[in-house]
């Protein structure tokens, strides 16, 4: 079920119902500690990752990727913690919080925890005044690895593509220079040079020049 990506995180995905590309769900290893990041459920998920060791807490990059994490929450007892995000063009948070019953769950902030250090992400909209078009996390790891939701990918080539030109959804998509200005700023300050992407490809070493 897991495919290995790095000394201790574990990947898995699984086709998105309602789009053209794979979820992807990251799984960090911490000693009999297990943190999930965005995880889509799939079958046999949870007892796969109690072989592995206690799931600790689910932490969501964005609202959009609730997936399986009001269910794994309640059938394992893991902490759910959700991010302090505004509306913007594609989440609503409230209203899939609402959607989706999730009732029980706490909101990190900016300081580490379970040695992730979220980095906030916002790009505003040209379209929409006050709203923008993108607001979510990305979590840096210990090993300078940046685990993301939507902001980024790598394609089958080894390139890194910035949301929304990879979105598949009535292409082509063109570059979004503030997209791509925001990112960099979050790879300049995070320091890291890996990519853990929650839809597309890895990238594993040079993400600083690729950007």
């Amino acid at each position: 079920m897991f495919i290995p990506v790095t000394r201790r995180i574990l990947r898995w995905g699984t086709p998105d119902p309602e789009g053209d590309w794979i979820m992807y769900g990251h799984l960090i290893l911490d000693e009999s500690k297990c943190i999930a990041i965005d995880p889509p459920l799939v079958p046999g998920l949870i007892d796969s990752i109690s072989r592995l060791g206690k799931l600790e807490a689910i932490m969501l990059t964005t609202l959009d990727h609730t997936r399986g994490a009001r269910y794994i929450s309640k059938k394992t007892g893991a902490r759910l913690l959700i991010p302090d995000q505004h509306e913007s063009i594609s989440v609503n948070p409230e209203a899939i919080l609402e959607q989706k019953e999730i009732r029980e769950f706490e909101r990190y902030g900016m300081d580490k925890i379970y040695g992730l250090k979220p980095f906030r992400i916002t790009v505003a909209s040209e379209r929409t005044s006050g709203v923008p078009c993108i607001d979510e996390y990305a979590f840096l790891t210990p090993e300078e690895e940046l685990i993301v939701g939507d902001i980024a990918i790598g394609d089958s080539a080894g390139n890194l593509v910035v949301a929304p030109e990879w979105f598949p959804h009535d292409p082509p998509h063109k570059p979004y220079g503030k997209a791509r200005t925001e990112f960099a700023r979050v790879v300049r300050e995070s320091g890291a040079d890996v990519l853990l992407s929650g839809h597309g490809q890895n990238i594993y070493g040079g993400l600083k020049e690729k950007i």
